[in-house]
């Protein structure tokens, strides 16, 4: 067989010089990969023998190369399967033979990925997807390939380019934690997320047990950036205090590093309440992200409390805010951030009792809840709120974030402004 293709290889040679020897109109040209190039070099080169496949497409069906079958009669390009009598076999057989050939080429420090794959090069359009494959760690291309249950070319043929770049980034074991805690929603992950949802992973999910703790959750994150806003929770590397007690216990280290993460220390606070924060604004979570991180400096009792209204706080509001009015109540924008001191900036606590205020205050109640407070301009009149409360603050007028309850609903303290934005409508 490669010997009937190797008297074919002048005429390969020819029609490619004829077709691609010449600059194009805007002067690029193109690389010849099989004219001046001996046939023994030809066949052990990948890209050479995509060029002599495409090539001979070429000359086939313009006529430069006539194949006849045993009758005399010549074989049209519709009829691949048919066999050649000069060599024994049909030109769909040969195709496939130099496929193959051109796969283990491109693969042939991976041959593990090669067999994982190579039922899958079926078309000649595959090639170049193939040479981005072979630039993947083992261990990535094993876990996709796993996470679609073996179907290999749907996890690395069907997937856009973009995709494959981001997947390429996401660190193994995170990758093998994303197989095994999605399941059968990993696919719909890996093809329907989107590029840019999974350079989010890539970047904010770096160890596994971020995945492992958020769960099936994680599908539950909507963006980007919301993503990247879990991300900024706080992980804790314990393999030392692990080892050290192993150690005691004439047990051997660990091999890979162990952590221990807010997500889940949340998890066990929220409980039910966990999975729909989850579906919340990346403002919303990166504030819960911060709470959470407070909670370690706090007396067991203090903790508590602070615990009761996180989970209170997601019952009652979340529903109503926006990403806007959650910038606003939690004074959220660079420039607040930046003029505010830290310890005068709102905490969880005190938004809590200024919407639980505003909830039970006449005039207020469901009606602002559910058409201004997630507005824009619901945001901005929290915001000014929110400067205000800094204000008392500042001068020792709020005692406890209790007390804002009360300033709230009997007093006009905290929400002259809105009652401005409320005025106009």
């Amino acid at each position: 067989m490669v010997r009937i293709v190797q008297t074919l290889y002048p005429t390969l040679c020819r029609v490619e010089r004829e077709t691609r020897g010449q600059p194009a109109d805007d002067g690029t040209s193109v690389k010849l990969r099989l004219d001046g190039v001996p046939f023994e070099q030809a066949v052990n080169d990948h890209r050479a023998i995509e060029r002599g496949l495409l090539v001979f497409d070429e000359a086939w069906h313009a006529g430069a190369i006539a194949l006849r079958s045993a009758n005399g009669k010549l074989i049209p390009p519709s009829r691949g399967k048919a066999v050649v009598p000069a060599c024994g076999y049909s030109v769909e057989h040969v195709r496939r033979y130099f496929l193959d050939r051109a796969a283990r080429l491109i693969l042939r420090r991976v041959p593990d990925v090669y067999d994982r794959v190579a039922d899958a090069v079926t078309d000649i359009a595959l090639l170049p997807r193939l040479r981005r494959i072979g630039t993947l760690r083992p261990a990535v291309i094993n876990e996709i390939v796993r996470g679609f249950h073996g179907d290999a070319r749907k996890a690395l043929f069907s997937t856009e380019d973009a995709v494959l770049d981001a997947i390429m980034a996401i660190q193994p074991r995170v990758l093998k934690a994303l197989r095994e805690t999605l399941d059968a929603e990993f696919p719909r992950l890996m093809t329907q997320a989107g590029s840019e949802y999974l350079v989010a992973l890539a970047e904010s999910l770096t160890v596994p047990e971020q995945v492992q703790d958020l769960g099936k959750a994680l599908l539950r994150l909507q963006t980007p950036e919301a993503v990247r806003a879990i991300g900024s929770w706080d992980v804790h590397d314990v393999t030392e205090a692990i080892n050290a007690d192993r150690e005691a216990k004439d047990i051997p280290p660990l091999k890979v590093p162990a952590h221990t993460t807010d997500i889940r220390v949340l998890r066990g606070h929220l409980g039910p309440e966990f999975d729909a924060l989850m579906a919340a604004s990346p403002s919303l979570l990166r504030v819960y992200g911060h709470a959470t991180r407070e909670l370690r400096d706090m007396d067991p009792g203090r903790r508590g409390k602070r615990v009761e209204l996180m989970a209170l706080f997601c019952q009652r509001y979340m529903s109503y805010l926006t990403e806007a009015s959650v910038i606003g109540l939690f004074l959220l924008a660079p420039t607040d951030q930046a003029k505010v001191p830290g310890p005068l900036l709102p905490n969880i606590a005190e938004a809590f009792f200024i919407l639980e205020g505003l909830w039970g205050k006449k005039g207020y109640g469901r009606k602002f809840f559910e058409t201004i407070l997630g507005s824009d301009e619901g945001g901005r009149a929290m915001r000014l709120l929110m400067l205000d409360l800094v204000g008392l603050k500042q001068r020792g007028s709020v005692k406890s974030a209790d007390d804002l309850e009360q300033i709230v609903a009997n007093s006009d303290l905290l929400d002259s402004h809105i009652l401005k934005y409320m005025a106009g409508r």
